[in-house]
């Protein structure tokens, strides 16, 4: 008869003991998922409306114990955008107070399996969070309130005394004077030099009449930051851009900057004076990513050639043919593989019922010049270019970057499943 050693008994009590129990870990979720943020509006968890927002915090089963996880709760205004004391929008609800228009916010790899008797809570369950992702696996976060825990974990550091946000997979340093001119941008597995040199904003239009030329950049568009609300998730800077022509602000502009620990999204609103809007004729906004000297990187975009193009300090027919075939409200992603251990892609919203034609920007070229630049050449410039400008009233629109060491397979499968959250259930105990 064979003997069992001390170690395999362990290891068949622990696995009966789990089985007795329902514990069991969930497996690793693919990195595609795992740092997706989930966010859960007060409507979605109505048990938990009229709550100080103070008393609640996040949890989730660990190792068979309940732990606090990392979370934020980020208050709204009215416009449907974070709520800044310092900004002219109202709150959508009562400050400090969790409201149906509030979120709860936390990275879907942080839920577990579900609670079990066992698992000991400090404080009361308001909700359970049920999240069933494309691997049909269930993984669960509770909501709760009473508990003093909370844990340490900072997915997104953000000092506005320096301008830097870091998060572990990249930094990015702004101007203090102008949050629209990047000073540096580093990915932490990227090989070789500072992979991208900015980010770029460009207003061409005539003045008055079409006869009369004009193009604006970042330096014309100055954003100063005027809040900002950090939290382990996510940092959200609300910055006022003003449009300078000729010493006159013609355009003053609400830009929401959030960081989260693997993309970067600005959030533009504006409300067009009929007058000013007057004095630009076929105006042309283009808001695109510098990149520095990325050689050999491929690009794909949503209705261009399968083959894509080659970052070669040429326009070749490819990349010809991506222009050509442009963007459109539904189908407007665009990917960059670097083949260095970074990967971008990037998609364009407009808001409310804003309706303007978009197109698609490429440069790829060793010399052209496009101020203001820390890195001579465009390699590649790539982005959105906004057509129009509506007559007047409110003209808004969200463009997102995300980024990884490396995305794999179909892009047309990989750009739609990085902006699917995982199917969310929410259970209220009490």
């Amino acid at each position: 008869m064979r003997h069992l050693s001390l170690s395999s008994i362990f290891i068949i009590l622990l696995a009966a003991s789990s089985f007795v129990s329902g514990y069991s870990e969930p497996p690793p979720l693919p990195q595609i998922d795992a740092y997706k943020v989930i966010q859960v509006q007060g409507t979605d968890a109505p048990k938990a409306v009229g709550m100080a927002i103070d008393d609640l915090s996040m949890a989730a089963v660990i190792d068979d114990v309940m732990e606090p996880i990392p979370f934020q709760i980020d208050e709204y205004n009215e416009g449907g955008a974070i709520y800044f004391e310092e900004w002219d929008v109202p709150i959508d609800g009562t400050k400090d107070i969790f409201d149906e228009a509030d979120k709860v916010l936390f990275l879907f790899k942080d839920a577990g399996p579900r609670k079990q008797k066992q698992h000991f809570v400090d404080g009361t369950i308001v909700a359970e969070i049920m999240l069933t992702g494309k691997d049909g696996v269930s993984r669960y976060a509770y909501l709760i309130r009473g508990s003093k825990l909370r844990s340490e974990e900072q997915y997104v550091r953000y000092s506005s005394e320096l301008a830097l946000v870091e998060t572990d997979f990249y930094s990015l340093t702004y101007d203090k004077e102008n949050h629209l001119k990047w000073l540096d941008f580093t990915a932490r597995d990227f090989v070789g030099e500072p992979p991208l040199d900015s980010m770029k904003i460009r207003l061409d239009a005539g003045l008055m009449t079409s006869l009369t030329p004009t193009s604006l950049n970042n330096d014309e568009f100055v954003a100063i930051p005027t809040g900002e609300v950090t939290g382990p998730i996510r940092s959200t800077t609300q910055l006022k851009v003003t449009l300078w022509l000729m010493n006159l602000p013609i355009l003053k502009i609400s830009l929401q900057l959030h960081h989260y620990p693997k993309t970067m999204l600005y959030d533009v609103r504006v409300l067009v004076p009929a007058a000013r809007r007057k004095l630009l004729v076929d105006p042309v906004l283009t808001l695109s990513t510098e990149g520095n000297k990325l050689l050999g990187a491929t690009m794909r975009s949503a209705l261009g050639p399968v083959e894509g193009g080659i970052v070669d300090g040429f326009i070749d027919e490819n990349e010809q043919k991506m222009i050509e075939s442009g963007v459109n409200q539904t189908k407007n992603w665009i990917w960059i593989s670097t083949k260095r251990n970074l990967d971008l892609a990037a998609y364009f919203n407009y808001l409310g019922d804003t309706n303007e034609p978009i197109a698609l920007q490429i440069m790829d070229s060793f010399d052209h010049e496009d101020p203001p630049e820390r890195f001579p050449g465009q390699l590649p410039n790539l982005g959105y270019q906004v057509l129009n400008f509506p007559d007047s009233g409110f003209f808004g629109f969200v463009v997102s970057l995300f980024i990884s060491k490396g995305f794999e397979g179909d892009p047309n499968v990989f750009t739609e499943d990085l902006r699917t959250p995982p199917e969310m259930v929410v259970n209220s105990p009490l």
